[in-house]
């Protein structure tokens, strides 16, 4: 027996499902297949709602309602420096950002970057595989670079 399933999770956990050949599922099966998907969401849940990492302090601070660049991050290529960016607002919550807003964000900082450079790099960052581009026009971090934002901020061994 061949079921097809679609599975579309919504913003709030919550989800729909689709099935195709409804005739032949059994609702064992079904309850089945809604248990594997709340265990699927639970998982998403606590990873989206675990506190940040340690190994931010000194590169960013996150304690305000705005995170802050530290004075490690201002050693870093700008190119970097628009990792960790999007790395503070990931951790505080805010997943997408618009090249304008890490821009302004980066000025604000005290970062002498221009809205070209940041540009530039973002489009580098993006086919690096460390950034996403959604269809809105906003970019979010990938996991690899989240992974590499985490390597950015790691203590290095002495």
């Amino acid at each position: 027996m061949k079921v097809r399933l679609r599975i579309q999770v919504h913003r709030d956990l919550a989800y729909e499902l689709e099935v195709e050949d409804s005739s032949e599922l059994k609702p064992e099966e079904l309850q089945e297949v809604h248990k594997r998907v709340l265990e699927a969401l639970e998982g998403i849940r606590k990873q989206a709602q675990a506190t940040p990492a340690p190994e931010i302090e000194g590169w960013i601070d996150l304690t305000g309602e705005v995170p802050h660049m530290g004075k490690l991050a201002r050693e870093l290529s700008l190119k970097d420096q628009i990792l960790l960016a999007y790395y503070a607002w990931d951790a505080k919550g805010r997943k997408q950002m618009k090249p304008i807003e890490v821009y302004e964000f980066l000025r604000n900082e005290g970062f002498p970057a221009n809205y070209g450079s940041v540009m530039a790099r973002i489009t580098e960052l993006t086919r690096e595989g460390l950034l996403i581009r959604e269809g809105d026009g906003t970019y979010r971090l990938s996991r690899f670079g989240t992974e590499r934002a985490q390597a950015l901020t790691s203590p290095k061994p002495t």
